[in-house]
C-alpha cells in the first residue's frame, strides 16, 4: 500500500496523548476532535491540515495514558504518523482504528515541514518526494499491518473469522 502527503512536523519529544488531543474534547465526535488535534503545540494545525497528510514527530509520540488521541487524528484525515518513536499503547491504538503509526529513526533529519512524502507500507520505505531522498521505517506486525489496511479491528476481525469458517 502507498500513501502520500505533506509533512506536519513536530520535533518535540515525548508528545503525550494529552497534547495530541485534550480530555475536554474526548466526548465530540471524531471530526470535532480532530479540530483540537495538537492546538496545543500548532494552534492553526488542525485548520491548514489537509486529508492524507502525515504528522511527522520526534521521539515517543503518544506517549502517556491509554487515551484514545488517535481518534482526533483519524478524525482530521491524517493518512499517517511517522515519529522517530511512539508509544506502543499509541500504535496498537492506532492500528486498531486503521490508522497507520510508524516509527522511523532519523526521520526528523529527514523531512522538513511541508515536504512531500510517499509512505511504501510493502517495503517499509518513505519517500521523501520533494528532495529525492529515501529511507527505510520500523516494519509492524503483519496482523498490525493487515488490521490497518482493512481498516481497523473490527474489519480484520471479520476477515479472520470468515477465513476460519471456510477451512
Amino acid at each position: 500500500m502507498k500513501l502520500s502527503g505533506n509533512a506536519w512536523k513536530f520535533t518535540q519529544e515525548d508528545i503525550s496523548t494529552d497534547l495530541i488531543r485534550g480530555k475536554a474534547y474526548s466526548h465530540l465526535p471524531a471530526k470535532e476532535q480532530g479540530a483540537h488535534c495538537l492546538e496545543e503545540l500548532d494552534a492553526g494545525f488542525a485548520a491548514k491540515a489537509q486529508p492524507g497528510d502525515f504528522i511527522v514527530a520526534g521521539k515517543n509520540f503518544g506517549c502517556g495514558s491509554s487515551t484514545a488521541a488517535h481518534v482526533a487524528v483519524i478524525g482530521l484525515g491524517i493518512g499517517a504518523v511517522i515519529a522517530e518513536s511512539l508509544g506502543k499503547l499509541f500504535i496498537t491504538n492506532a492500528a486498531s482504528a486503521g490508522l497507520w503509526a510508524i516509527s522511523c529513526p532519523g526521520i526528523i533529519e529527514f523531512s522538513n515541514a511541508g515536504d512531500k512524502l510517499e509512505l511504501d507500507t510493502a517495503n517499509w520505505q518513505l519517500r521523501n518526494l520533494t528532495s529525492g531522498k529515501t529511507i527505510k521505517t520500523n516494519s509492524l506486525p503483519e496482523f498490525l499491518r493487515e488490521m490497518i489496511e482493512l481498516g481497523g479491528e473490527k474489519n480484520y476481525l471479520r476477515a479472520r473469522l470468515a477465513r476460519e469458517a471456510s477451512v
